[in-house]
C-alpha cells in the first residue's frame, strides 16, 4: 500500500474506473511478448540493503534477474529480492531462453556518510544539532550534538557558557571502567563492572523493526548536554562549535538559535482538531478544539511546547495557534478554572458528561472496556465539585441540549450510555472524570466544547436490524483507500492499489445495501481526497463504522514471499474487536495468511466518533495473492466476507 506509481504498460493496466452503477474492470493476463516490471521505478533510490522485483511476464517463459532463476506464478507474475550495493546497482530481467526482450533498470542505494577523516581539519555541519531555533526554560536538557574530525576535543559556546562534548570513543571507554562499589554479604564492598550498553545514536525503527541506519558511535561523533540555569539569559543567542586538535581550532555555528523564557508564554489554538503530540512529529494524544488555552515555556523549530500538568509537556505546531498580545507573563488570567459540577446531557448523537469551566482548558480522554469507562483529564482545573449528577438531567438553564441539534432519541427515563460519573483531583491542576459505561461496548466518544463549557460525548449503540434487512439502522462510511495521484502500491502487472480498493469497495456498498444498510462513499470515481476529508465524510454523516478499504505492500529490504495476508487495524479500544471480527471473516472466506488485527497510529483508524478500522486485504506485491485480488469473482467474495464480518459483530443471530 506504500509505493509509488512505476510507468504502466498500456495492456497491462486496469480499465478506467466510473462512478456506479459501473465496476472496475482490471486485466489479468500479462503481455505475452515483453518483460514487465512493476517495481522498482528506473533511477530510484532504495534506503535497504535489499530491494524487490515485481512484474509480469509470459506464463510459458522463466525468467532470470541477474543471473538468477525467478519464482514466478501459473499467471505470470513475478517477485524477486535482489541484494544492493551502496551506490549504483543495476537490475536485469531476462527471459531464460533469450526469447524476450531483457529489462534494465537502475537503482542507487544512499551510500551513508562516511566517518571523517583524523588527518584533516573539519566539522560536518549538517550534522550540527540544535538544527532549528530552540525556546528553553530553566531546568531544561539541551542537546548538543555534532560530526568533526575524530581525535580532537569539541567544545559549545553559547554567550558566557563553555560547554564540553564527549567523543564517541570517550563514551565508549566510560563504559569499560569499574562502576563504583556495591555491598558484599558480609556488609563490605566491592567493585562491579558496569552493563552499560554502547550509546548506538544510529539506530532506526520501520514498520515495527529495528535497524541500524548510520554507523553506530562512529569515532567523529561528539555529544552532550547543558541544563539551563536560573541565571542564564539566553535570547536567540549563537551555538558556537570549536574542534581543537594539534594546536588547530575550526568552528561552526549551529542553524538553530537558544532563547530562554523567564516567564511563560499563553496561546489559543485558532481552529478545532489541532494535533497534540507528546513530541515534535511523534505520538499523539487526544486533538484540541478551537479557542483552548495553553501555558507555553519552550518550542523546538515551529513546534510549540505547552505545559498540561506537572512534569507534562505536549508539542502543537505554531500554525495552530496564536501567541496571545504581550504574552509573555501579561496576557491576563492563566488557563485555569475551577469546576463546581458535572451534569449527564443528551442529545441525538447519544449521552454526554457536561463539565461547566470558565474558559476552554485543555483535556485528554482515554478510552477503558474492561472495566467499561472514559477517564477525562482536564489540565488546569481544580476541583469545587459538591454536585455531581448521576443520570441524564438538563445541563443549561436555557434548555439546550449538548452536542448537536435535532430531536433527542431517548425520555429522561431511559437508561442510557453513561452509567454514572465520578471524579478526582488527579495532582495540582489536573482534574479527573471517569465516566462509567453501560454495558461492554462503546460505539464513539468525541470531545468538544461548548462555550466554555467541556462536552464528553458517548454515541448511542445502533439500533440494528429492526428494519428490512440484517444492518438496518447502521450507517456505514466505506473508504477506498488512496487515489488520484496517490495511487498507493502496485501491483505485479501494473493494477493500482487505488484502482483495486475501489473495485472492492463498489463491491461492498451495493451488498451493504442490499442488507439495508446506509452506505457513505468517500470517493466513488479515481479522484484525490484528503485523508482529513475522507474522516469528516465520516463524521459530518454520523457514520456507525468507518471501514477503510486496503491492499497491502511491504517497505524496502523485505521478502514478498515471506510477509504476505490479511489484517486489519484500530486505534481506540472501541474498535478493536471490530477489527479482529473482520480479520477473521477475511482469513476464513479468502485464504491469506492471517497477519494479525493491530493498533496502529493511522489517519483513517483514529476517528474517534464511530468504529474506525483499517482492513488490507492481501498484498499488491505477492503474486499469488495479487492474482486473485484482480479477479473479480474474488472481489464479490471479499465484499460478502467483510458484509459477513460486520453482521457477525452488529447482529449475530442474522449471521450466517
Amino acid at each position: 500500500m506504500r509505493l509509488k506509481s512505476a510507468c504502466i504498460a498500456a495492456t497491462l493496466v486496469a480499465q478506467t474506473i466510473c462512478t456506479p452503477p459501473c465496476s472496475a474492470q482490471l486485466i489479468e493476463s500479462p503481455e505475452k511478448n515483453s518483460i514487465y516490471i512493476a517495481h522498482p521505478k528506473d533511477g530510484g533510490k532504495v534506503p535497504g540493503k535489499s530491494t524487490f522485483v515485481v512484474g509480469a511476464a509470459a506464463p510459458d517463459k522463466p525468467i532470470l534477474i541477474n543471473g538468477a532463476p525467478v519464482r514466478k506464478n501459473a499467471q505470470g507474475f513475478y517477485a524477486h529480492v535482489v541484494p544492493l550495493k551502496p551506490g549504483s546497482n543495476t537490475i536485469s530481467v531476462s527471459a531464460a531462453d533469450n526469447s524476450l526482450p531483457e529489462k534494465v533498470i537502475h537503482i542507487t542505494r544512499p551510500i551513508p556518510p562516511a566517518t571523517l577523516s583524523p588527518s584533516k581539519m573539519a566539522i560536518a555541519e549538517d550534522s550540527i544539532e540544535p538544527k532549528t531555533d530552540t525556546g528553553v526554560s530553566v531546568g531544561d536538557l539541551l542537546i548538543l550534538k555534532v560530526r568533526g574530525t575524530p581525535g580532537a576535543s569539541m567544545s559549545v559556546k553559547i554567550d558566557n557558557k563553555d560547554i564540553t562534548l564527549s567523543s564517541a570513543p570517550e563514551v565508549r571507554q566510560a563504559r569499560q571502567k569499574k562502576a563504583g562499589t556495591k555491598p558484599k554479604s558480609d556488609g563490605s564492598k566491592q567493585s562491579a563492572p558496569t552493563a552499560t550498553p554502547n550509546v548506538n545514536d544510529g539506530l532506526a525503527i520501520a514498520y515495527g523493526k529495528v535497524f541500524q541506519s548510520l554507523p553506530a558511535g562512529a569515532d567523529d561523533l561528539y555529544v552532550g548536554f547543558y541544563k539551563i540555569q536560573p541565571g542564564d539569559q539566553f535570547n536567540s543567542s549563537k551555538v558556537r562549535f570549536t574542534l581543537k586538535k594539534d594546536g588547530k581550532s575550526i568552528s561552526a555555528v549551529a542553524p538553530g538559535a537558544v532563547t530562554v523564557l523567564t516567564q511563560p508564554h499563553i496561546v489559543q489554538t485558532t481552529k478545532d482538531d489541532v494535533i497534540v503530540r507528546v513530541n515534535p512529529d511523534k505520538a499523539r494524544l487526544t486533538p484540541l478544539p478551537k479557542g483552548v488555552r495553553l501555558l507555553v515555556d519552550g518550542w523546538q523549530g515551529d513546534n510549540i511546547r505547552c505545559l498540561y500538568g506537572p512534569n507534562q509537556h505536549v508539542y502543537l505546531k505554531q500554525t495552530d495557534v496564536a501567541f496571545e498580545k504581550n504574552a509573555q507573563g501579561t496576557s491576563g488570567p492563566p488557563p485555569k478554572s475551577f469546576v463546581s459540577t458535572l451534569n449527564i446531557s443528551r442529545s441525538t448523537y447519544g449521552d454526554a458528561v457536561v463539565i461547566p469551566l470558565n474558559q476552554r482548558l485543555p483535556f485528554h480522554i482515554e478510552q477503558k472496556l474492561n472495566p467499561n469507562r472514559l477517564v477525562v483529564k482536564v489540565y488546569g482545573a481544580t476541583s469545587d465539585t459538591d454536585y455531581a449528577s448521576q443520570q441524564y438531567k438538563p445541563a443549561f438553564e436555557d434548555g439546550d441540549e449538548a452536542p448537536q441539534s435535532g430531536t433527542v432519541s431517548r425520555n429522561a427515563n431511559e437508561p442510557g450510555m453513561v452509567d454514572g460519573v465520578s471524579w478526582r483531583q488527579a495532582s495540582d491542576d489536573v482534574y479527573e472524570v471517569t465516566v462509567n459505561v453501560r454495558g461492554n461496548k462503546q460505539w464513539g466518544f468525541a470531545g468538544s466544547y461548548q462555550g466554555t463549557n467541556l462536552v464528553i460525548h458517548l454515541k448511542n449503540p445502533p439500533n440494528v436490524g429492526k428494519g428490512n434487512g440484517a444492518l438496518s439502522g447502521l450507517t456505514i462510511c466505506v473508504d477506498p483507500g488512496h487515489g488520484s495521484p496517490a495511487p498507493g502500491s502496485i501491483g505485479c502487472s501494473g493494477v493500482t492499489e487505488a484502482q483495486l480498493n475501489l473495485a472492492i469497495s463498489l463491491k461492498l456498498k451495493k451488498i451493504l445495501e442490499a442488507e439495508g444498510a446506509r452506505v457513505i462513499m468517500t470517493r466513488t470515481a479515481d479522484v484525490d481526497l484528503d485523508l482529513y476529508d475522507r474522516c469528516n465524510i465520516a463524521r459530518n454523516n454520523n457514520a456507525d463504522v468507518l471501514l477503510s478499504v486496503h491492499n497491502n505492500s511491504l517497505p524496502e529490504g523485505r521478502d514478498p514471499w515471506k510477509e504476505h495476508g490479511s489484517s486489519a487495524y484500530f486505534y481506540h479500544p472501541q474498535a478493536q474487536e471490530l477489527s479482529r471480527v473482520l480479520k477473521d471473516a477475511l482469513v476464513h472466506d479468502i485464504g491469506f495468511p492471517d497477519i494479525g488485527s493491530r493498533y496502529q497510529n493511522l489517519a483513517l483508524t483514529r476517528p474517534s466518533n464511530q468504529l474506525s478500522v483499517l482492513v488490507e486485504i492481501g498484498f499488491m506485491i505477492h503474486p499469488d495473492e495479487y492474482g486473485q485480488l484482480i479477479k473479480p469473482e474474488v472481489q464479490d467474495k471479499i465484499a460478502q466476507s467483510l458484509v459477513g464480518g460486520l453482521k457477525r459483530y452488529f447482529n449475530p443471530s442474522a449471521a450466517n
